[in-house]
């Protein structure tokens, strides 16, 4: 990757951004309802996408274990938290298994 590359996609991204915050109207709120569904639906998709192997079934313990932890702190909607939580219960695992 080239520095004109990162510069032109850097200036794409926030410009897109900056356009859409200054010409976009407001959503409406029964749309915005539905659109502040999305997110925990997309992620509860890419989790459980990384938890199973095609044609193999389930991940190894480990990372189940790790998913798990995971899990049970996303009610405080925090993706931090949801991270920290995950590695520190695969590390606890590695270490008691």
């Amino acid at each position: 990757m080239t520095w004109e590359l990162l510069i032109l996609l850097a200036a794409l991204t926030y410009g897109s951004r900056a356009f859409a915050l200054a010409l976009v109207p407001r959503v409406p709120a029964r749309l915005r309802t539905v659109l502040d569904r999305v997110p925990p639906a997309l992620f509860a998709g890419l989790a459980a996408h990384s938890i199973s192997l095609p044609g193999q079934g389930l991940v190894e313990t480990p990372i189940l274990v790790g998913a798990l932890g995971a899990a049970a702190v996303a009610p405080r909607r925090s993706l931090p938290l949801c991270l920290l939580a995950g590695v520190a219960t695969y590390l606890v695992w590695g270490l008691v298994a």
